[in-house]
């Protein structure tokens, strides 16, 4: 039994991480689509003058509509992306089980709860960061006050990783993020009340 615990605690801890590397993938991915989004071409008529010849003009609109499709596949694939990696990220803080990188059966090993519980005290307010970042970025600053209800929940008890400074600067991007999708501070549509 103690063998089948300690196999079970490894591959548990093996998933854990590679959901915890799987995250920062897909924020780096994020990232990196976000900072490449198709530039505005340059116009020829800049000045609207009568020195564009047809063959010109024809030439502007092809490109303009070439930069505008370009533009829409790139804003799909970020709504894509945006969505892969707060689902990770999601993977991540509200992991099955008990949590993540923590023991579902207390092996008695002191050194090791006590190493686990300071990886999820740096990664876990971590990684809500960078959900905060990925998702007041993309403009769903909805996701934002409903991270909070996750944070909040007595079930995961995340906010007791936090340290009251960091608790302090997530309830204010929550205040920020309320505000800008016309919610009160505590995520409430203020058109309801």
């Amino acid at each position: 039994s103690s063998g089948i615990n300690a196999e079970y605690g490894a591959v548990r801890e093996y998933l854990c991480l590679r959901a915890y590397l799987d995250t920062h993938q897909a924020y780096n991915d994020w990232c990196s689509h976000s900072a490449n989004r198709p530039s505005t071409p340059t116009n020829f008529d800049k000045e609207g003058g009568s020195n564009v010849t047809f063959s010109e003009q024809v030439a502007e609109e092809e490109k303009k509509k070439l930069h505008e499709l370009s533009l829409q596949r790139w804003e799909q694939q970020l709504i894509v992306q945006t969505q892969l990696t707060r689902d990770k990220m999601l993977n991540v803080l509200l992991f099955i089980d008990g949590g993540w990188m923590k023991d579902e059966v207390d092996t008695g090993d002191r050194d090791r709860a006590e190493q686990l519980e300071s990886l999820r005290r740096v990664c876990i307010p971590a990684t809500t960061f960078l959900l905060v970042n990925v998702l007041t970025e993309s403009g769903q600053d909805a996701g934002v006050v409903e991270l909070a209800d996750y944070l909040a929940s007595e079930q995961y008890q995340l906010y007791t990783l936090f340290t009251k400074e960091e608790l302090r600067r997530f309830l204010a991007k929550v205040y920020e993020s309320s505000i800008r999708c016309g919610c009160d501070p505590l995520g409430f549509n203020e058109q309801q009340q």
